[in-house]
């Protein structure tokens, strides 16, 4: 059993839950020293007002269904998913780090153009390095024979998501000094959010124009430090809503049909579920089905039990609270580790 302070976002849940939400807090704890750091260097890169930052719609949608039958059980194949669902991953940073790497490119490029990158992946003195625009949980390590810094363990985090980022399967991500003996990593190159083709070469990436068909994601999301703080399939689940809300009027809510969420999303069921957290957090109203059990199973199935489509309206102005105190009132301060 987890000692801790048990409120509404505890209850009915299961003891594997609480004990995950426990180890998030430790991790948070740990995460919060480093995040005034990171946004405040992201934040010198430019001298950007801009509110928003621009998304293309092909990182988290697929215009064309995914082929073959799909479930929740049975999601389609990454070739077949959007390329910001091809890099979820429960430890890695590869989503969020390519996420702040578009929020830097808008600091620092107008609209139409190429960024230049012109970062190393770690800088010295008053140096802007790729390293320091993340804020992960990591600390110095001397133990024994084995001894690494802080900074050495968030490069090998950072080239761990390059790797990914790069594969030939996602393509979001171009690596000009891969073959070299040295330096493989540096001078990295981004490219258009939609990622790997069947049927052509992947542009470089360029800051989208007025123009062009996107979505917009609050620059709270980087500035207030919910980048850093948020899980995957939360990014994921808060950007297919800002998709599906593009066209919609200010204030409407949105729904998501299994179909759509499974076949042009690309996610199942567990980021689907990250609306009971994000909704926790101020960043989502929503709307339940009452007929509905907890795990979201409609209750008397089959039985004459009817299914209805939760409801949801993202909350742009939840991102501009700070995002380590918000969440930590949220889970109501759990206690480090499990007895």
């Amino acid at each position: 059993m987890i000692p801790m302070k048990i409120n509404w976002f505890y209850l009915n849940l299961p003891e594997k839950e609480r004990e995950r939400l426990a180890r998030r807090y430790d991790r948070l704890v740990v995460t919060e020293r480093y995040i005034d750091g990171a946004v405040t260097k992201l934040q010198a890169l430019g001298r950007s007002s801009s509110r928003r930052v621009r998304i293309r719609e092909r990182f988290v949608y697929r215009p064309q269904p995914a082929p073959g039958e799909v479930s929740d059980r049975r999601l389609p194949p990454l070739r077949d998913r959007p390329p910001s669902t091809r890099v979820l991953s429960p430890r890695g940073i590869a989503l969020r780090f390519y996420l702040i790497a578009l929020c830097a490119a808008q600091i620092r490029t107008k609209g139409g153009r190429r960024p230049r990158n012109d970062l190393p992946l770690i800088a010295g003195g008053n140096e802007t390095g790729w390293i320091d625009l993340i804020a992960v949980p990591v600390e110095a390590q001397h133990s024994g024979r084995f001894s690494a810094s802080r900074s050495s363990k968030k490069q090998r985090q950072v080239i761990s998501a390059l790797r990914s980022l790069s594969d030939p399967s996602v393509q979001l991500v171009h690596l000009p000094n891969v073959s070299k003996r040295s330096g493989k990593y540096e001078g990295f190159q981004l490219c258009d959010e939609g990622g790997s083709r069947s049927d052509g070469e992947v542009p470089d990436y360029a800051v989208p124009t007025t123009t062009e068909s996107c979505f917009d994601l609050p620059i709270g999301l980087f500035t207030n430090g919910w980048i850093h703080l948020l899980e995957d399939t939360e990014l994921a689940f808060l950007m297919m809503i800002a998709h599906a809300s593009q066209h919609i009027n200010l204030g409407e809510q949105i729904k998501i049909e299994s179909g759509l969420r499974l076949l042009h999303y690309g996610l199942g069921r567990d980021a689907y579920e990250a609306h009971k957290t994000l909704k926790a957090f101020g960043l989502l109203d929503v709307w339940i089905d009452e007929d509905r059990h907890d795990d979201g199973k409609v209750i008397n199935y089959g039985q004459g039990g009817q299914p209805r489509l939760h409801a949801f309206r993202l909350l742009p102005d939840g991102f501009d609270q700070p995002a380590a105190d918000t969440i930590k009132k949220a889970f109501n301060g759990p206690s480090s580790g499990a007895t």
